[in-house]
């Protein structure tokens, strides 16, 4: 029996996604890769901003013994959009062999994840929405992001970025090797993928879709996330979905799972 801490990586290849859409556009295709650890029941990573799918590392210890842990790494080329997102969320759960899949997604990949539920349902066993939202709400602020990222020269904004996450990390008690651990994966972080994700945020508006979703959803927030109004966001979701509840977490910021306040397999287990 293979050694389930074993980590493999996985480009997706076009046919792939080609066979999960066959009616969408391949003319500037989504390239999506990801790492898959552990065995048992599939759970998807869905990562924020980033993009990486690498800053699940605090969770992961604790899942693979008993879920297969797939990390997915978001495109990063081309004008995607969030159809072209979840295409390829549903192409690595074919890839991988399973019919469904615990979905989670994290901030921007939250959203991913609500989109997904939406196009397919029948591809999730539980979703898990974590420090997300619907609709951004503070509508100045993150269409000035969209518009400055894509010309803004990147390195021009690192210390801005850093410092906010320094900040958030605080709050989340993150120290030491993992914090190290953290700057080294941003620092990586394309712009180009990351301008595109900006202007999907910006223009992403489905909260009066959300009654469509109707799988068991699981809305987990902090309650001091700064940089999105988690708890309240949570709620007003929890309210619209039929089959949502809302976990609080007390003291924890919008890097919860790099902190030590959530252990994504506790929730699991309840």
């Amino acid at each position: 029996m293979s050694d389930p801490r074993t980590i493999t990586t996985v480009e997706l290849g076009e046919s792939s996604r080609r066979r999960t859409s066959p009616e969408r556009s391949l003319s500037e295709p989504a390239r999506c890769s990801y790492t898959v650890e552990g065995r048992g029941p599939l759970l998807v990573y869905i990562p924020g901003l980033d993009g990486t799918g690498e800053l699940f590392f605090k969770q992961k210890p604790h899942l693979v013994e008993s879920y297969k842990v797939a990390s997915i790494h978001l495109s990063e080329r081309g004008k995607f959009t969030y159809d072209d997102l979840t295409d390829d969320v549903a192409a690595v759960i074919g890839d991988l062999g399973e019919e469904r899949a615990i979905i989670l997604g994290e901030s921007f990949g939250g959203t991913i994840a609500l989109w997904f539920a939406l196009r397919y349902p029948d591809l999730i066993e539980r979703l898990i929405v974590v420090n997300s939202f619907p609709r951004f709400r503070d509508r100045i602020r993150i269409k000035l992001a969209a518009l400055l990222a894509p010309i803004v020269p990147f390195r021009a904004t690192w210390l801005l970025r850093a410092a906010a996450s320094t900040l958030g990390l605080f709050i989340d008690g993150v120290t030491g090797e993992d914090r190290r651990r953290f700057f080294k994966i941003i620092r990586a972080v394309s712009r180009e993928g990351y301008a595109r994700r900006l202007r999907l945020i910006a223009d992403l508006d489905i909260e009066e879709r959300l009654s469509q979703i109707e799988v068991p959803t699981l809305l987990v927030a902090g309650d001091k996330d700064l940089l999105v109004p988690s708890v309240k966001e949570a709620k007003r979701m929890a309210r619209r979905m039929p089959n949502a509840e809302v976990r609080v977490v007390k003291g924890a910021g919008h890097a919860c799972l790099l902190g030590d306040r959530l252990r994504v397999s506790d929730l699991l287990a309840r």
